[in-house]
């Protein structure tokens, strides 16, 4: 049987509704107790999504210089910030151990100055078998 013949079999009203589909749905659907239900769900949807909606019409007419600016408003004061502390760390003369080839690594900037131990000297071979043995020891 194909579909056109097992679609002229169900009974369905002018909308295309299928009746008996609708009458197994009747005991859960609102409109059948209150006629206008349907309607105001969809102005009361309509109201809440308006805001959204204004708001991504508004995205439409963005352009690539607009989201450039919208980006400078962060990224140019944290750009200031970062050359505020550069600048600091040059006046002061914290002291940084440059390598060989004159960088710094990001552990090296912010434990300058500090006298505990480093990452490096906290994981070495020692301490790495210690805590194997300690985790082997409590499971």
């Amino acid at each position: 049987m194909n579909r056109s013949s097992r679609d002229s079999e169900q009974p369905s009203d002018e909308s295309g509704r299928d009746m008996r589909i609708a009458a197994a749905l009747a005991p859960v659907d609102p409109a059948t107790t209150d006629r206008d239900y349907w309607r105001r769900f969809q102005n009361r949807v309509m109201r809440a999504a308006a805001p959204e909606l204004a708001r991504r019409r508004m995205l439409l007419d963005l352009t690539v210089g607009d989201v450039l600016a919208g980006w400078a408003r962060a990224l140019v004061p944290t750009a200031v910030l970062a050359a505020a502390i550069a600048a600091l760390a040059l006046i002061e003369g914290w002291p940084v151990h440059l390598r060989p080839d004159g960088s710094v690594t990001l552990e090296e900037v912010l434990v300058a100055g500090m006298e505990s131990e480093t990452i490096p000297e906290a994981l070495n071979r020692a301490a790495a078998e210690a805590s194997v043995l300690l985790a082997a020891a409590r499971f």
